[in-house]
C-alpha cells in the first residue's frame, strides 16, 4: 500500500478511506482489464463463423491482451490460487467483479452453445465443465508461454498457444466437423 500511495502521490492513510484494502484496489484493476478484454474479444468472435471457431478464436485473443497487458494475466492467475476474500472487498466492487464474470461466463457458454447446435462441436460435452477447464488450462498455457523464468525447453510463444488451441479444439470439435477439417 506504502507503494501504491507514492506512485499515486497519497498517503496510505489516505488510500484506505478510498479502498478497503490492497486486494480491493487490485480486484479492481482486474474488472477493468476484463471489461477491455471483452470488448476486444467480442470483436474478434465477430470474424469467426462456426462456434468452434469462435471459441479458438476467443482464446487467440485473450493470448494477444495477455500479451499486451501481462499485469491483467498474473491478476488473474494470483486470483486463481489466491481466491478472493469477500471481506476484504467493498460489497460494489465485488459485485461488479461477479458481474464482468458472469457476464464473461455466460459470453463463453454461449459459443459452447453455439458450436452444438451449428454442429461444430460434440453434443455430449458438459459445457460448464469445459469453460472451466478451458480457462484455467488457457491461462496456465498462456502464463507458460510469456514466461522469461527458467524453463528446460524455450518455446516460440504464438506457436506454443496455437498449439493447445489445436489440441483442445480436436478434443471438443465433432465428427462432422473433424471430417470437413480433413
Amino acid at each position: 500500500m506504502e507503494e501504491i500511495a507514492a506512485a499515486a502521490d497519497y498517503s496510505r492513510r489516505s488510500l484506505y478511506r478510498y479502498f478497503k484494502s490492497r486486494d480491493e484496489i487490485c480486484l479492481m484493476i482486474l474488472v477493468e482489464d476484463l471489461r477491455r478484454r471483452w470488448e476486444r474479444q467480442r470483436a474478434a468472435l465477430a470474424a469467426a463463423g462456426t462456434g468452434l471457431a469462435k471459441i479458438v478464436a476467443w482464446g487467440e485473443s485473450l493470448f494477444a491482451f495477455s500479451r499486451e497487458n501481462p499485469q491483467s494475466l498474473q491478476l488473474q492467475i494470483y486470483w486463481d490460487y489466491r481466491g478472493i476474500d469477500p471481506e476484504r472487498i467493498s460489497r460494489d466492487v465485488f459485485r461488479e467483479f461477479e458481474a464482468i464474470n458472469i457476464e464473461l461466463a455466460d459470453g463463453l457458454r454461449d459459443l459452447f452453445g453455439q458450436g452444438v447446435a451449428d454442429g461444430s462441436l460434440r453434443a455430449d460435452l458438459q459445457i460448464d465443465r469445459c469453460i472451466s477447464q478451458y480457462l484455467y488450462s488457457l491461462r496456465s498455457v498462456i502464463n507458460r508461454a510469456l514466461s522469461s523464468g527458467y524453463s528446460f525447453r524455450t518455446f516460440d510463444p504464438e506457436d506454443y498457444v496455437r498449439h493447445y488451441l489445436d489440441l483442445f479444439a480436436r478434443a471438443i470439435r465433432s465428427a462432422e466437423e473433424a471430417n470437413h477439417a480433413r
